[in-house]
């Protein structure tokens, strides 16, 4: 029986490891404790409708972000109105028109944010190149399918070509390989179609609020929600940067 009297004395020598299994894992204990933060990754993605092929493409990108150093955050949200829509995942306070007011509401420590549309099929390896990116806003290049290769990216918008077809004149395929290339394989657009974008923290944190909203500066009614924000961007100076070897495919829902 022990007393308040008891001191306890550090063993004078190591006791042996009997467990052979324990050199067989290699844990350095300093190594582990001086590993780095994963780095947070938030992934936004609106609406309600989310087809089987979109749930194995996100759980393959978590558990690959997880092994790979990455902490993936998802803030998924759902209004009809697609600029509400929009605002919503990124935290917006709803019933405040404070312009000033941040992503998020400053309160998340993230490394890049990125959008993704539950229509695109996308990998691990796609999400991985769009964050290691040199630029402040790079996407993806997708085709739309049965749409002879139209793709999400329009190089220079002609509001003439707008108003006489309906339509946007969206780059198709072929017209990528045509275009002057930094490093073979970057190039600046004027507009994308935000449905695979990654921006890197402090880019959307420059927008004023509402970060989404009808686009009213020309007598053009373009009622996108990423046609506005990729105006806004182009006013903050914010070029919007195409990664054509990340190439990926939009899929109506459920098909």
């Amino acid at each position: 029986m022990s007393d308040n009297n008891t001191v306890f004395k550090e063993p004078s020598k190591v006791i042996p490891n009997t467990n052979p299994n324990i050199e067989k894992l290699n844990i350095n204990p300093i190594q582990e404790a001086s590993k780095p933060e994963p780095k947070i990754i938030i992934f936004c993605i609106p609406g309600n409708l989310f087809p089987r092929r979109f749930f194995l493409c996100w759980s393959e990108l978590v558990l690959q972000c997880i092994i790979n150093g990455y902490r993936p955050i998802l803030c998924q949200e759902y209004d009809k109105n697609i600029f509400v829509n929009r605002n919503k995942c990124l935290g917006a306070n709803l019933l405040s028109n404070n312009p000033n007011q941040k992503p998020f509401q400053s309160r998340v420590n993230y490394h890049s944010l990125i959008w993704l549309d539950p229509n695109i099929s996308f990998t691990f390896d796609d999400i991985k190149k769009l964050i290691n990116s040199p630029y402040d806003v790079t996407t993806g290049v997708y085709t739309y399918k049965d749409t002879n290769d139209t793709t999400n990216l329009v190089k220079d918008f002609n509001y003439e070509f707008y108003i006489q077809n309906g339509t946007m004149n969206f780059l198709k395929q072929n017209d990528l390989e045509g275009i002057e290339k930094v490093n073979d394989k970057y190039f600046k657009t004027e507009f994308a179609d935000i449905g695979l974008m990654c921006f890197k923290k402090g880019v959307a944190e420059k927008i004023e609020y509402p970060w989404f909203e009808q686009y009213t500066e020309k007598d053009v009614n373009l009622l996108t929600d990423s046609f506005s924000y990729c105006m806004k961007l182009k006013d903050n100076n914010i070029d919007i940067m195409v990664d054509t070897e990340v190439k990926t495919t939009y899929i109506e829902l459920f098909n």
